[in-house]
């Protein structure tokens, strides 16, 4: 009697035990998200932050590239030896289609615009720098544009409609031709007709209008 009584009770614990168990694992699975710590939440947090590319600049190093003291830190950011001798194209005053249009063009070509000589390709596009506010921006957009202008040599190109003039205010104007004067670095700036570019009849590499020599 004593050892029937012995197996049933132990049976009974068992039955106990596996009572507990099941019980209490749907609240573990249903532990909420909140409950993962903090530092699982940082590592998330350090993994978005590593995505970034690393040429693109953050907003810091924005900040600091746009300061005059800092322009030849451009070059980290930018492939070696562009643009090539003789191939530099500059634009101005237009809208972005026109733009989008004419370095298509132009590397159809073989011609090298500001927005082909860095090694991220987006990294003139302001949706990269959304922590940097629209001024500071713009700065940023002259200050790489210096820079392209300092990298230019022999015979550069200014794609514009020859009906036109370029605005004074115009990035190509106000900021890089003069940097291009400055450094002496370029002979003469062929003046290529926008409008005529998709003509059949019209050969770019003929062109005789000058826009500035040295």
């Amino acid at each position: 009697a004593n050892s029937n009584g012995n197996f049933l009770f132990f049976l009974f614990s068992i039955l106990c035990s596996l009572l507990l168990f099941t019980s209490q694992t749907p609240t573990a699975l249903a532990a909420p998200v909140s409950s993962i710590p903090s530092n699982n939440n940082n590592a998330l947090d350090t993994l978005q932050l590593a995505a970034r590319d690393k040429h693109i600049p953050t907003k810091a190093q924005v900040e600091e590239l746009i300061q005059p003291a800092h322009l030849h830190e451009f070059s980290q950011y930018a492939k070696r030896n562009q643009p090539p001798k003789d191939k530099a194209i500059f634009f101005t005053g237009q809208p972005q289609k026109s733009i989008n249009e004419l370095v298509k063009w132009a590397n159809g070509q073989h011609l090298t615009s500001v927005r082909d000589i860095w090694k991220n390709a987006n990294f003139f596009q302001k949706g990269q720098y959304k922590e940097v506010d629209a001024a500071t921006f713009t700065r940023f957009q002259q200050a790489f544009s210096k820079y392209y202008a300092q990298q230019t040599t022999g015979t550069a190109y200014l794609v514009f409609p020859h009906d036109k003039t370029p605005a004074k205010t115009g990035i190509f104007y106000s900021v890089e031709l003069p940097e291009i004067i400055a450094h002496g670095k370029v002979d003469e700036i062929i003046w290529i007709d926008q409008d005529k570019i998709h003509d059949k009849g019209y050969d770019w590499k003929t062109e005789t209008k000058v826009y500035w020599k040295k």
